[in-house]
């Protein structure tokens, strides 16, 4: 499903006004599919009040309450900014007829009450064109509604907003569901605007499609369950057709990191997986692992990689699908030499999260060599260090950045967080999945883990990254759903990931 940023969908507009939908015609659609959405889901007893501001996103407001009033609802309309602007606003306002209307500005007791009294708020007050910061009278509005009981649905964008950036003004509004006019923008999945959406809901407006697909393509996009594709599996198949993952992770200090990344690639299909991890973290790691070959290697005396692990873990990579290596590795001058001297040597294609990525920010220039193989999976503080910059730098624009780096050294990086972002040089990817229960040690060695399996079994670095990201989220949703956000772990997602798959085969 393609996700639109704000020029684009102006576009989108525009192409579907020159092939005969009016402006008008589309804000009568999108506020008529909004106020069908409130009118299914709110008891017609309960007082609603919308919110309006004064360019067409208010104009949208003024037709939700025109329809929910000839629906039986008790609806008041409150301007936030004075009287409409928009010409097509404006036309939709002198339709309204019986609808109480206060002003903000000239009544802000009366408002007040109706705010506090209203069972449903509608947000119809700044749309996805909105930049920077809401100035103090309607920040007043924002945080009068942010402390109301009522029920807060968004048309199109939460008010304070930005659809491209996903940043967030002060006082934002927080609404419980957001009505995503036509198409899903960035603002929509991309944290920190992702928690002031809550549940998104794309609705029609009568845009035709091939309006959508001529608009011009910014690559980004997002996925539906119905979407997913898993590797086949033919009735002829051995081990060797669903490939081997090399995975070179943990430590002494991390063994579990070993366990995770090896059990994410033998629960998500791969044929063998073969788990090389130091050698004092055998006891810890050959309890807990059953199916993968273990390789235990050489390390010093810290229980981290030492040099003399280079030559084993090449001689196996010769024959391995994919190399999954970082997650837990430590950076110590042992495992330095271990990823300075394997990336390069390695042919086939290399998953690398954690500390190899750590290790690599130190040398940056030698990604350019081996980038068309790898999969990056870093997290912000780690993507913060690969690129010279602060963690707010890297949050305040993830969509760009991320598509900037797998251009510049032509690989596939995996950005996460709330959102997570799968970027190649061509297209960028947008998780619709996860919860913020999988914010906790180990979460990501399982996913590199998925990632490799993928690989493993023919997928392309960028559709296994996109499909684990994806399916990742997706079990962390089911363990948050049975064991609760605080509860749930890595290994609950492990047990469950199995279950899920089944529910894409």
């Amino acid at each position: 499903m393609k996700v639109v940023t704000s020029s684009q969908m102006k576009q989108i507009e525009q192409n579907a006004a020159a092939a005969g939908l009016s402006y008008l015609t589309m804000m009568e659609n999108a506020g008529a599919a909004c106020a069908a959405y409130i009118a299914n889901t709110a008891e017609r007893t309960a007082p609603v009040l919308i919110l309006c501001g004064k360019g067409k996103n208010g104009g949208d407001g003024f037709v939700i309450a025109r329809h929910l009033q000839q629906n039986g609802f008790t609806v008041k309309v409150l301007l936030t900014n004075g009287m409409p602007q928009a010409d097509d606003a404006r036309a939709m306002f002198a339709r309204l007829s019986g609808v109480t209307v206060l002003d903000w500005q000239e009544q802000p007791e009366k408002a007040r009450l109706s705010i506090s009294a209203a069972a449903v708020i509608v947000d119809a007050v700044f749309g996805f064109g909105f930049h920077g910061e809401a100035d103090e009278p309607t920040a007043a509005v924002f945080r009068a509604v942010n402390a109301a009981k009522a029920m807060v649905i968004a048309v199109d964008v939460p008010s304070g907003v930005e659809c491209d950036t996903a940043r967030v003004c002060r006082d934002a509004i927080a609404a419980d569901i957001t009505l995503a006019i036509s198409l899903c923008k960035p603002g929509h999945l991309l944290g920190p605007a992702a928690e002031h959406c809550g549940e998104v809901i794309p609705l029609s407006i009568g845009i035709d499609e091939a309006c959508c697909n001529s608009a011009e393509d910014a690559g980004f996009f997002t996925l539906r369950k119905d979407e997913v594709r898993l590797p086949g599996r033919r009735r002829d198949a051995n081990k060797g057709t669903f490939g081997k993952v090399l995975s070179v992770c943990g430590s002494r200090r991390y063994a579990g990191a070993a366990v995770l990344a090896a059990s994410g690639a033998v629960r998500i299909g791969a044929g063998l997986v073969m788990a090389a991890f130091p050698n004092d973290a055998y006891p810890a790691v050959a309890a807990k692992l059953t199916e993968p070959v273990l390789l235990p290697l050489p390390c010093c005396s810290d229980g981290f990689f030492s040099r003399a692990a280079v030559e084993p873990i090449l001689a196996e990579a010769k024959s391995a699908s994919v190399l999954l290596i970082g997650c837990g590795l430590g950076q110590t001058l042992g495992t330095a030499s271990v990823i300075q001297e394997v990336l390069p040597a390695c042919s086939c294609p290399i998953v690398l999260d954690a500390d190899g990525i750590n290790l690599t920010a130190r040398n940056i220039h030698e990604l350019e060599s081996i980038g068309s193989r790898t999969v990056l999976t870093p997290h912000p503080g780690e993507f913060a260090r690969l690129l010279g910059v602060s963690i707010a730098e890297v949050q305040a624009d993830r969509l760009s950045s991320a598509k900037a780096f797998a251009k510049k050294y032509n690989t596939v990086l995996v950005l996460k967080g709330a959102g997570t972002v799968v970027a190649s040089p061509e297209r960028v990817y947008v998780n619709p999945t996860g919860n913020p229960g999988m914010a906790r040690g180990g979460s990501g060695d399982l996913l590199a883990g998925m990632i490799a399996g993928l690989i493993a079994q023919g997928m392309s670095r960028f559709d296994a990254a996109v499909t684990a990201v994806y399916l990742h989220g997706f079990v962390g949703d089911r363990a948050a759903q049975t064991l609760s956000v605080h509860g749930m772990t890595p290994s609950d997602m492990i047990a469950l990931l199995p279950e899920v798959l089944s529910d894409f085969e």
